[in-house]
């Protein structure tokens, strides 16, 4: 545990749900907690709980908010170059200390912020590192699989209970919610569908699923890679990460009957056959599959759904399935396709950064304290 005077604390805590997973990967966990100025003077007082849940290749050793005064975020922003820094709002991208200042000035209610690990342990298929030098880390997506082990018991069971029991919140759904970006906006539904019980709200920023054919022929291209370095390193990162991506689906899906090692294509590059078999294991975890087949599990949460209109992961598409999905079975939700001029070099990044503010406050406003 953290030294009982500190509010930004990194503990470490063992997950029993993931004991003897099949990658072998470490039950002795790390979870990120803040704690809210007054914390430590109000001894009788209890706080909600918002559980973030970071994206693809996000880790302990890659958090997605983090003290301004310590190196363990995925990106140090302020070290980019000027040319980049001038196309990039600091100011929107959220700090603990921003959250102090928000919560001192009376705008935001106190809260408690859990970031878990939600990373597989294992490398990326071509030992690549990101803008510190970390090794990136395979991502779980949340769920629970055969192959990879329990981590959606992970964070419904071992983490929750971990924060309960050491930390002064209130433990009803009441005051519970779950968000994250990217990896994390699909675990913050996919585990909400399953769980509706838990959490009185959910925020998806910008979710990935393994629905969509089209991810199949997707060229990943970030613009911040583009003006860094170059069109043909930006083709190289951008196809190496998304075929990391999609040999991540193989192995939490269907890693016994693969699917990406199926796929024939034409002399034009097009898809012209692959195992329907090992595809129909990918759509058993696709987000609007499991909405159809329980749509009744979101009609008590609160839901908040947005995406950049410029996803360059291809997310677009994704979040609007998702949201004519919830539609269509009356499920109340707010959505939003936005379209930021300051999110030029990543809508998706840069995207899910400026609007965590944005899905922390939705979350707050649905807390019944």
């Amino acid at each position: 545990m953290s030294m009982k005077d500190e509010r930004y604390c990194i503990d470490k805590f063992h997950a029993e749900s993931l004991e003897n997973n099949p990658l072998c990967s470490s039950a002795e966990r790390e979870v990120f907690i803040y704690l809210p100025p007054g914390y430590h003077d109000e001894l009788e007082r209890k706080y909600p709980v918002i559980y973030y849940l970071h994206g693809y290749s996000g880790s302990n050793k890659a958090w997605t908010i983090t003290s301004e005064n310590m190196d363990n975020s995925s990106i140090d922003w302020k070290k980019l170059p000027k040319k980049i820094l001038k196309q990039i709002d600091l100011n929107r991208l959220l700090t603990f200390e921003k959250l102090d200042n928000l919560i001192n000035e009376g705008k935001l209610e106190p809260f408690i912020l859990v970031q878990p690990d939600g990373s597989l342990q294992v490398p990326n298929i071509h030992n690549a590192v990101d803008l510190r030098g970390n090794v990136m880390l395979k991502g779980s997506f949340y769920v629970n699989s055969p192959y990879s082990g329990n981590y959606m018991n992970y964070i419904v069971k071992d983490v929750i209970n971990h924060v309960e029991s050491n930390y002064r919140v209130f433990t009803n759904r009441e005051n519970r919610a779950i968000m994250g970006g990217s990896m994390g906006g699909y675990g913050t539904l996919y585990i909400t569908i399953h769980h509706p019980e838990k959490f009185i709200a959910a925020a998806s920023l910008s979710p990935g699923n393994p629905r969509d054919k089209t991810l199949l022929n997707w060229k990943l291209r970030i613009p911040l890679y583009e003006e860094m370095f170059g069109s043909k390193f930006n083709e190289k990162i951008g196809d190496m990460a998304w075929a990391d991506i999609l040999d991540t689906y193989d192995l939490l899906f269907s890693n016994e009957k693969r699917l990406i090692p199926t796929i024939k294509r034409d002399e034009n590059g097009n898809i012209i056959d692959f195992d329907e078999e090992a595809y129909n294991n990918w759509t058993r975890y696709d987000l609007v599959n499991l909405i159809e087949k329980k749509p009744q599990s979101l009609k008590n949460v609160k839901l908040l759904l947005n995406c950049a209109k410029n996803d360059e992961f291809g997310l677009t598409q994704v979040a609007n399935s998702i949201h004519e999905t919830l539609l269509k079975h009356g499920i109340d939700h707010e959505f939003d396709l936005y379209l930021d001029e300051w999110t030029r070099l990543s809508p998706h990044i840069l995207g899910i950064g400026y609007h965590i503010l944005d899905g922390i406050k939705f979350c707050l406003k649905s807390f019944s304290h």
